[in-house]
């Protein structure tokens, strides 16, 4: 289950596995973690660098730690954050379908209100920051390309909204999504379609329609989700 660890980034390699372990559901939620000791025997780790694994891993939701208890694992879907979408997502090295479709859906959800709330607050100059975007993407060749210059699009979008936690929260999924960027690219509709969405989603900002702007970018991102969830659950006929 563990394998020693290089002397460099010691606590970050530590935090990999244990958390890897965890999410795989090796350790179950309310389990304890093996003794420091052994623990750090089994890493081939100093048990410094072992409790700032923890301390990290405490930070991210995943353990609690008390003193005459141990460590104990916890159900991360009470008490984690969304930055652990990213390494959800391959599990084994596979990627996870019904996670990814999680990741779509909530792009959806996003995409549709940040829509709504630039064409309803973006500045003259965040507009024309989406229309230069607008412009990138009616040369891109490649789909992986366009991919990213779709979602960099949606994140002058949110920029544009002046949501704070929004900005925070599509900075977090970027990461997911740019990991597995070849892999989002084959959901994404035909380049014709994804310029037209971009120029008619333009055209609903420069007008300052927040409806329409929402009904555009609601029904682009719903392509996307749609195409995933067949090749998830073909048997659905979805």
């Amino acid at each position: 289950m563990l394998r020693p660890v290089g002397k460099q980034r010691v606590a970050a390699e530590i935090v990999e596995q244990l958390r890897a372990l965890i999410l795989k559901g090796a350790y179950a939620p309310g389990q304890k973690l093996p003794p420091e000791r052994r623990l750090a025997e089994e890493l081939g780790v100093n048990r410094a660098s072992l409790r700032e694994a923890i301390k990290s891993l405490e930070q991210m939701g995943l353990v609690k730690t008390r003193q005459g208890d141990g460590t104990r694992v916890l159900d991360f879907m009470q008490t984690a954050g969304v930055e652990l979408v990213s390494h959800l997502i391959p599990i084994d090295g596979t990627p996870n379908l019904d996670l990814l479709g999680d990741v779509l859906e909530f792009r959806r959800l996003f995409g549709r209100e940040v829509a709504r709330l630039a064409a309803e607050r973006g500045s003259d100059e965040d507009l024309k920051k989406i229309e230069a975007l607008v412009e990138r993407g009616a040369s891109a060749v490649e789909p992986e390309e366009l991919l990213k210059l779709d979602f960099e699009l949606y994140v002058a979008l949110t920029q544009a909204g002046k949501n704070r936690v929004l900005q925070l929260l599509i900075n977090t999924i970027r990461g997911a999504v740019e990991s597995y960027s070849a892999f989002f690219a084959a959901f994404n509709p035909p380049a014709a379609t994804v310029r037209k969405h971009h120029k008619d989603l333009l055209r609903a900002l420069q007008a300052r329609d927040g409806d329409k702007a929402a009904e555009i970018a609601d029904a682009h991102l719903k392509r996307g989700a749609d195409q995933l969830l067949q090749q998830a659950h073909p048997e659905t006929g979805a």
